[in-house]
């Protein structure tokens, strides 16, 4: 028997294997990262802002990296702007990094877009002065 052969068989043996056991690996992979977060805060805790970072940095590649309203483009102070004014659903649905994921899988010009914060609180004062004269 061939070597490729016997590592092609090994793999769809795991791959059904992993199917049939998916909850419960997933379970034990949630209580052993619990259990390492808790021993080990700061690392974990240094591994998801940097993640966190990677994330936006993908995002600001895509969309841009200034505010499409002024130009502002200090990053520190750069969101990420949900044009249909979904993004309370959109983040209880998703989590902040599923956010960040969606706009990156497509570009979604006609859904996200690049506001810095000034410009952000200027569209939501707006958006209450519509609501109370619409």
């Amino acid at each position: 028997m061939d070597v490729t052969d016997e590592k092609e068989k090994r793999r769809i043996r795991y791959k059904r294997w992993y199917e049939a056991n998916k909850d419960e690996i997933r379970k034990r992979k949630r209580r052993l990262m619990r259990k390492l977060r808790a021993e080990n805060p700061e690392k974990y805790a240094a591994q998801s802002r940097a993640a966190k970072k990677r994330l936006k940095d993908k995002v600001f590649a895509m969309y841009g990296a200034a505010c499409s309203c002024c130009g502002f483009s200090d990053m520190r102070a750069l969101t990420l702007d949900h044009v249909l004014n979904n993004g309370a659903e959109e983040r209880k649905e998703l989590g902040e990094r599923g956010v960040y994921n969606r706009a990156i899988e497509r570009h979604r010009s006609n859904e996200y877009r690049i506001l810095c914060m000034n410009c952000q609180f200027i569209k939501r004062v707006e958006a209450q002065r519509q609501n109370q004269h619409g």
